[in-house]
C-alpha cells in the first residue's frame, strides 16, 4: 500500500503524520530544523548605523527576484496561523491566509472542494475533525504539499517532532530511554504523533499511565506498555511528557473529576522522585496547576515550555522548506 505522504519515489510530498514516516525523513526534517537553531544562536544583532558616515555599519541584503513569483503557503485558521506565516515570509514564500469557511468541518464538504481549487504551493492545515489531512491531501490538486497543522486527536507531526528534539538535545542518544506519558493519550494527536516518532527512532521503551478511559485501543501494537499507576509508569522514567487535561470536554463518564484526576495522576514532587534524578519533564501545551502538575512542578515548566516553542518554530521553518522546494 501507497504512504499517501511519499511519492512513488519514496520522497516525502506531504507532511501528514508521523505513523509510517521513514525514519530518513523524520530525521531529515530534525537536521533540517537544527540548522535553523544554529542560525538562530549564532545570528548577530542588528547595529544601528554609523553616526559618523550615515551608512549601515551590517550588510543591507540583496534585493529578491521578483520576476518569479514566491510559492504561496495557504493558512487555515488556527492558534499558529500567525507563526506559520511569519516562517512563510521568513523563507521567501507568500502566505495567503484561508477563510474558516473554505475548511469549515461543519460545512458539507468544502475542504475538499478547496484543496482541488488551491494552486500549487503548500496547504499548513489545522482542522478539527480527525483524518482532515489525508482527506486534503487525496484531493489536493497536482503541486499542492499539505502540511498537518494538527488534525482532531488523530496527529499533529511538528509538535512531536519537537518533543523529540528536546530529548536528544538533553539526553543525545534515544536508544536506551524509558520515556512516559501521563494524561489523556486517547484524545491528543500530539501523543500519538511522539509515540510513534519515538518508536522509528528506536526508542526502545515507551509507556503510558492515565485512567483506562483516557487511554486509546491497540497501545501493545504500537509497542506501548500501559501501567497500572503513576508509581509503576514513573519508575526509572528518563523522560516524562505530561498531556493537558481538556476536563470541560471529557468530563463525565470518562473522568469523574478532575480532582479524582489529580489525585491519582497529578505529577507532584515527590511522584516525580521515582523518576530518574535527571529525568526530563516535557510538557504539552499549556496544563493547569493543580490538575496535571501541582503548583511547585507548573513553577519551573515555563524554560522548557520557552524551548519547546523555539523547537517548533525551527521545525515549522524545516517542513516549510522542504515541501515548498519541490513545489512547481
Amino acid at each position: 500500500m501507497l504512504n499517501p505522504q511519499l511519492d512513488r519515489r519514496g520522497e516525502l510530498i506531504h507532511l501528514l503524520t508521523t505513523e509510517g514516516l521513514p525514519k530518513r525523513h523524520v530525521q531529515r526534517l530534525l537536521d533540517e530544523a537544527r540548522g535553523y537553531a544554529r542560525v538562530a544562536e549564532t545570528a548577530p544583532t542588528l547595529s544601528a548605523p554609523d553616526p559618523a558616515t550615515s551608512v549601515p555599519a551590517t550588510p543591507v541584503p540583496p534585493t529578491p527576484d521578483t520576476s518569479v513569483a514566491p510559492c504561496p503557503v495557504f493558512l487555515s485558521p488556527g492558534d499558529d496561523r500567525e507563526a506559520y506565516a511569519a516562517c512563510a515570509t521568513r523563507l521567501s514564500l507568500l502566505p495567503v491566509a484561508l477563510d474558516a469557511q473554505a475548511v469549515d468541518a461543519h460545512a458539507g464538504d468544502p475542504l475538499a472542494q478547496t484543496v482541488a481549487g488551491l494552486q500549487p504551493g503548500v496547504l499548513v492545515l489545522r482542522h478539527a475533525a480527525s483524518g482532515a489531512a489525508h482527506c486534503a491531501a487525496a484531493h489536493a490538486a497536482p503541486g499542492l504539499r499539505v502540511l498537518n497543522a494538527g488534525d482532531g486527536t488523530h496527529a499533529n507531526p511538528l509538535p512531536a517532532l519537537a518533543l523529540v528534539q528536546a530529548m536528544l538535545n538533553a539526553k543525545s542518544d534515544l536508544t536506551n530511554l524509558a520515556v512516559t506519558l501521563v494524561g489523556d493519550v486517547r484524545h491528543c494527536g500530539v501523543a500519538r504523533s511522539v509515540i510513534h516518532a519515538m518508536t522509528t527512532l528506536g526508542v526502545p521503551e515507551v509507556r503510558v499511565v492515565a485512567p483506562r478511559t483516557l487511554l486509546p485501543e491497540g497501545l501493545p501494537q504500537l509497542g506501548v506498555r500501559e501501567c497500572g499507576s503513576l508509581y509503576e509508569g514513573l519508575l526509572d522514567a528518563d523522560v516524562i511528557i505530561v498531556l493537558p487535561l481538556k476536563v470541560e470536554q471529557i468530563s463525565g463518564a470518562l473522568l469523574p473529576s478532575a480532582r479524582e484526576y489529580a489525585h491519582g495522576y497529578g505529577l507532584t514532587p515527590a511522584a516525580l522522585a521515582a523518576a530518574k534524578p535527571d529525568a526530563l519533564l516535557l510538557p504539552v501545551g499549556a496544563l493547569t496547576p493543580g490538575v496535571e502538575v501541582d503548583g511547585d512542578v507548573a513553577a519551573g515548566l515555563a524554560p522548557v515550555q520557552a524551548q519547546l516553542a523555539d523547537l517548533e518554530q525551527h521545525l515549522r521553518l524545516a517542513a516549510l522548506r522542504l515541501l515548498a522546494g519541490d513545489a512547481p
